[in-house]
C-alpha cells in the first residue's frame, strides 16, 4: 500500500493535471460535434463521430490487458497513447484546408485516433485506484470531477470566445495550438505521480475470462445497469447539439454558456458527493443522478429558448458529478476479487458498446423524422429506469 504522505502527493499532481487536460477535451468532445455539424454534416454522419469513436474504444478496452502485460510501468503506459490521441489537435485544422469532404475527414480523423485514447483510458482506470487509499477513493474521484468542472468551465467560454474571433480555419488553428501545449504541461504533471504497481503476476498474469467475470454476482449485475444506464446517457449526446444549434440558434459563445454552467455546477456540487456516498452509500446516489439526467433531458427537449437551456445545465451538472463518481465507486465495489484489471476490460467494452449503439441508434431515427424532442424524451425516460433499476439489483 501506498503512504498517506504518497497518497495526498498523487491527489495533488492528479487534480493539475486534470484542470490542464480540459482543453483538449473541451475542443475534441465539445466544439470539433459543433464544427461538423456546421460544416454540413448530416445527423448521421454526427452520430458517427460518437458511435465510431466507440467501436475503437471497445477494440481497445478487448486488447487493455494485452496492453498492460507489454506495457507494465505506469508511465509509458500511460503516455504513449495519451499524447497519441490528443494529436489529433494538431490535425484538425490542417484538414480544414482541404477544398471538400472536410466533415468527413475531422470525424474519420478522430474516430480512429480514439483507438489510443482507449488505450490510455484503460491504464488510467487501472492504476486509478491505486494512486490513493482506498478510504479516500471518493474523494478522489470527486476531486477529480470537481477539477475538470472547472477546467470544463473555464475553458468553454475562454476557447469559445477565440473560435468567435476569428474566422475559419485561423480560430481553430489557435484554438487547437493553445489546447495541445497545455495538454502537454497537464501530461507531465500526471507524470509525476506515483500509483501503486499493478496487481501481482507483472507480465504473465493470465487474462480474466469472462465466464469468470459473470459468475460474480455483483459484477453480473452491476454490468447490466451500466449497459441501460450508458445507452440512456450516451444515445441524445448528438441530440444535444443538434437542438442548441440548428434548433435555439446558439453561437458558440452562446452554447459555450450552457457548457460552462453545466461544468460550473458539476464542479461546486462534486465537493458535497463524497459526504452524500458516505452517508446514503454507492447505489442510492447512483440512482438519484440517473433521474436526475433523466429531468436535465426533459427540460433540454420542452426548451423555448436559450436561457432555459441554462437550467438544464444547471441540473446535469449537479447529476452528472453524482452519476460518474458514484459509478466508478460501484465499479471499483463490484469486481471480482483479484479481477479488477479484467474486469474494467469487460465494463469499459460495455461502456463503449453503449456510446456505440445509443448515437448511432438515436440519429439513425432522427434521419428517418422522429423529432429531436421525442427523441430527448425517450432518452430520458431510460435514464429514469436505469436509476429505479439500480436500487432493485442492490437489493
Amino acid at each position: 500500500m501506498i503512504s498517506y504522505k504518497d497518497a495526498l502527493r498523487n491527489e495533488r499532481w492528479h487534480a493539475a493535471e486534470v484542470f490542464l487536460a480540459t482543453p483538449a477535451l473541451v475542443v475534441l468532445q465539445q466544439y470539433v460535434p459543433v464544427l461538423v455539424t456546421r460544416l454540413g454534416a448530416s445527423p448521421l454522419l454526427l452520430g458517427l463521430l460518437t458511435s465510431g469513436a466507440a467501436v475503437m474504444l471497445v477494440l481497445a478496452s478487448s486488447l487493455g490487458q494485452f496492453w498492460l502485460q507489454r506495457m507494465p510501468h505506469w508511465r509509458p503506459a500511460m503516455f504513449i497513447p495519451l499524447m497519441l490521441w490528443r494529436s489529433a489537435l494538431l490535425a484538425v485544422p490542417l484538414l480544414l484546408l482541404l477544398p471538400a469532404g472536410q466533415a468527413e475527414a475531422i470525424v474519420a480523423l478522430v474516430v480512429l485516433l480514439n483507438f489510443a485514447a482507449g488505450f490510455s483510458n484503460y491504464t488510467f482506470t487501472s492504476y486509478l485506484p491505486r494512486m490513493t487509499l482506498s478510504d479516500r477513493l471518493a474523494r478522489l474521484v470527486s476531486l477529480r470531477w470537481t477539477m475538470l468542472g472547472l477546467g470544463m468551465a473555464l475553458f468553454t467560454v475562454i476557447l469559445a470566445a477565440l473560435l468567435d474571433a476569428f474566422r475559419i480555419p485561423v480560430n481553430y488553428a489557435v484554438v487547437c495550438a493553445l489546447a495541445f501545449v497545455i495538454g502537454v504541461a497537464g501530461a507531465w504533471c500526471l507524470m509525476q505521480t506515483r500509483p501503486e504497481p499493478l496487481t501481482k503476476g507483472g507480465k504473465g498474469k493470465p487474462r480474466a475470462k469472462l465466464s469468470e467475470i459473470l459468475s460474480h454476482v455483483p459484477a453480473r449485475k452491476y454490468l447490466l445497469v451500466t449497459l441501460l444506464a450508458q445507452i440512456a446517457l450516451n444515445a441524445p449526446g448528438p441530440l444535444v447539439t443538434l437542438q442548441m444549434v440548428r434548433v435555439l440558434g446558439a453561437t458558440n459563445i452562446e452554447y459555450g454558456w450552457y457548457l460552462a454552467i453545466f461544468w460550473i455546477s458539476l464542479a461546486a456540487f462534486g465537493l458535497v458527493v463524497p459526504m452524500l456516498v458516505d452517508r446514503y452509500g454507492n447505489t442510492r446516489i447512483f440512482a438519484a443522478g440517473c433521474i436526475g439526467l433523466g429531468a436535465q433531458l426533459v427540460i433540454l427537449a420542452l426548451a423555448t429558448s436559450l436561457p432555459v437551456t441554462w437550467i438544464a445545465g444547471f441540473a446535469g451538472g449537479i447529476t452528472s458529478v453524482m452519476f460518474q463518481v458514484t459509478g466508478f465507486g460501484l465499479l471499483v465495489q463490484s469486481a471480482p476479487p483479484e479481477k479488477y484489471e479484467g474486469f474494467v476490460g469487460i465494463h469499459q467494452m460495455v461502456v463503449n458498446f453503449s456510446v456505440f449503439v445509443g448515437p448511432l441508434l438515436m440519429t439513425a431515427l432522427i434521419d428517418v423524422g422522429l423529432s429531436i424532442a421525442v427523441g430527448m424524451l425517450m432518452a430520458a425516460a431510460a435514464r429514469v429506469v436505469a436509476g429505479v433499476l439500480a436500487l432493485r439489483m442492490a437489493k
